[in-house]
């Protein structure tokens, strides 16, 4: 009794302390009747992974068949978003032969599972060897030439990708520095070392940074984010002069793929997002 007494006493809180960081950290939802029309040419990749069956999209080049490896890019959004929310930005990018992955994480979308670090990068290794096959390409060819763009947690998720992959290019769209320090700002520091999942952007950027050659590395951040604040993009900036940075003036942590897309497509395009200066 008295062990069964001291699982539980142990067990609980830990399983209460999973849950709430799960609930915090992700906020998956579904693709309803009023998901976004799809453009006729997108291609829908269906997958497996451990956490079973995934959904991405394809969103190919305007140039045609022939330049699918020519520029594609990898997109990653915030723990509130869907794949599909990305093609407002995408539709009327100016580079012909760009093309588009667009991910949904582990019980995102039509996807099954739960989203974590490793459950989400093994779904982009899945994704990126199920769009190779579909292209007749070798995954190794892909992502010689891959580039990738995250916004927000999808920012975090960029450099885990991309500490562990060379990258062509790495665009970084409202960062936080890691998740450590925004649960320190919601619960305070003390609790903020109960964390459990491992987004540190700061350690993996150096990461990035190390690789030779390092990728071309734009931040953009709005300086009216009220959710991840700026000053945790300025710092991120500010670990190596190679960065280029971008403040949108008024910019806030949503609406700035709409407000800002101009700007995101110059740095998508570089060689440096329009108006860069230093913070």
């Amino acid at each position: 009794m008295k062990i069964l007494l001291l699982g539980l006493l142990v067990g609980v809180p830990i399983t209460l302390l999973l849950r709430g960081q799960q609930r915090m950290i992700y906020h998956p939802r579904p693709y309803t009747a009023a998901e976004p029309s799809r453009p006729a040419a997108m291609i829908t990749l269906e997958y497996a992974t451990s956490q079973g069956r995934q959904t991405a999209f394809y969103f190919p080049p305007a140039a045609g068949p022939g330049t699918e490896a020519e520029n594609p890019w990898l997109l990653l959004g915030g723990n509130g978003a869907l794949a599909l929310d990305w093609l407002e930005l995408v539709k009327d990018f100016p580079d012909p032969q760009a093309s588009f992955l667009l991910l949904d994480y582990p019980g995102y979308g039509y996807c099954q599972g739960r989203p974590n670090p490793a459950s989400i990068l093994e779904s982009i290794e899945a994704a990126l060897s199920t769009l190779a096959a579909r292209l007749q390409l070798e995954k190794t060819t892909l992502q010689a030439r891959l580039k990738v763009m995250g916004h927000s947690l999808g920012a975090a998720v960029a450099l885990l990708y991309a500490s562990r992959h060379p990258v062509n290019r790495l665009v970084l769209i409202s960062p936080f520095t890691s998740l450590k320090d925004m649960a320190a700002l919601i619960v305070g520091r003390l609790l903020s070392h109960t964390l459990l999942h491992d987004y540190d952007n700061r350690a993996r950027l150096r990461k990035v940074l190390a690789h030779e050659p390092a990728p071309p590395i734009a931040i953009i951040h709005g300086n009216h984010d009220k959710v991840v604040p700026v000053a945790m993009g300025r710092e991120l900036a500010n670990l190596d002069p190679r960065i280029n940075y971008l403040e949108i003036d008024r910019g806030d942590h949503n609406s700035l793929l709409v407000t800002g897309a101009d700007e995101i497509h110059r740095a998508m395009l570089g060689p440096e997002p329009a108006g860069n200066r230093r913070p």
